[in-house]
This record gives C-alpha cells, structure tokens and sequence, in this order.
C-alpha cells in the first residue's frame, strides 16, 4: 500500500516537473533522489522490521523473567513459612531441653534421696536386728528369772 502511494506521488511529482518545463536533466535527478529515498525507506523498514523482531522476543524474555519472578516469590514465601517453622520448632526443642535438663536434675535428686533413704533403712534394719537380738536376750533372761522364780517359789512350799 505504501509503495502504492510512493508510486503514485513519483508519477505526480513527475508530471507536475515534466508539465512545469523541466528539463529532462532535472527530472532524471529527481527521480534518482526517489529511487534513493525509496531504497532508503526500505533498508528502514528493514531495520525497524529487525528491530521488532528483537522487541518481540525481548517481550517474550520479560514475560518469562516476570513468570520467573512470581514462581519465585511463591518459593520465598514457602521458604519463609518453612524458617518460621523451623523457628518455632527451634523455639520448643530449646524449651524441651530445659524441661529435660530441668527433669534430669529432678531424678538425680530424687535418686540421691533414694539412695539416703536406702542407707537410713539398712541403718534401720540393722538397728532393728540389733534391738531384736536384746530382746531376745532379755526374752531368755525373763525365762531364767521365771524359771528361778518358780524353783524359789516350789523350794519354799516344800
């Protein structure tokens, strides 16, 4: 279409010249000027064709970069939740360490206690034995002084 115009208007211009009185030189010239211009025009359009095939694939990149970006942000905020998990997770195993150091003291003393009442009832135990064993003693030395008794006792009513 707009070689069409570029035609017509080298059609006009020459008509116009040829009418006008111009002389064949003149218009040999004008019409190497256009053919000039044309050529020019179209090693323009060849550019500016060359140059929207580099925009087009330059808006292909950045919708790519863009998909890019956002599948992106997607996995740094994924990221982000998992930290603040990792976080909280930290958070407590800290807190159950403490609750383990603080169990662990517990045991030991309890075990320390357990093992203080152990020996205060082997102490007991022994106590016990011991205090049994008088008993017993004093159990026989009841029974003699009984016995002592009962022979005073038959001795003096013979």
């Amino acid at each position: 279409m707009k070689k069409m115009r570029m035609m017509s208007c080298i059609v006009a211009f020459s008509l116009v010249f040829g009418l006008a009185g111009c002389n064949n030189a003149e218009v040999k010239s004008l019409q190497e000027e256009l053919a000039k211009t044309i050529k020019e025009k179209e090693s323009i359009e060849a550019k500016m064709h060359v140059v929207t095939q580099a925009r087009d694939e330059l808006q292909g990149q950045v919708k790519e970069l863009i998909e890019s970006r956002d599948q992106l942000q997607t996995k740094v905020a994924e990221l982000d939740s998992m930290q603040k998990r990792v976080d909280t997770d930290a958070k407590t195993i800290a807190e159950l360490k403490g609750q383990i150091e603080k169990l662990t003291q517990s045991r030991d003393v309890a075990a320390a206690e357990a093992q203080a009442a152990q020996v205060q009832i082997n102490d007991l135990a022994k106590k016990l034995e011991a205090e049994t064993e008088k008993v017993r003693v004093l159990q026989e030395q009841l029974k003699q002084v009984q016995a002592a008794i009962a022979e005073l006792q038959n001795s003096i009513k013979l």
